[in-house]
């Protein structure tokens, strides 16, 4: 099965949805990707989110037999494309995540 996806950023969740499965004729699959537990100005929050998004990626692009040299090779495409067509997504939700300053509050 090959299966493109997208990414939409949208209150501390990321949504994994195919892009172009309909148009062919695939199931439309879709990941939930939730980041609102975690600090993306830390490396380790991104490093979370990033292996988050490739567990959503490696489920929504599914397996292929070992026995099917041709579908190994569409869920590695799939899989390769997905995670490319995120980053940019990817890297705009941790900007945002950068942007926002933490709320100190004087003590008297």
């Amino acid at each position: 099965m090959k299966t493109m996806l997208a990414l939409t950023a949208l209150a501390g969740a990321l949504y994994v949805a195919p892009a172009t499965a309909q148009s062919l004729g695939t199931d439309t699959v879709t990941r939930v990707v939730s980041y609102s537990d975690l600090d993306l100005r830390t490396d380790k929050g991104q490093r979370t989110l990033d292996n988050r998004l490739r567990v959503a990626v490696s489920m929504a692009c599914g397996t292929a037999s070992s026995a099917d040299p041709l579908g190994k090779r569409e869920v590695a495409r799939c899989r390769i494309d997905t995670l490319d067509r995120l980053s940019a997504q990817r890297d705009q939700v941790i900007a945002a995540a950068a942007a926002l300053v933490p709320t100190q509050i004087a003590s008297q």
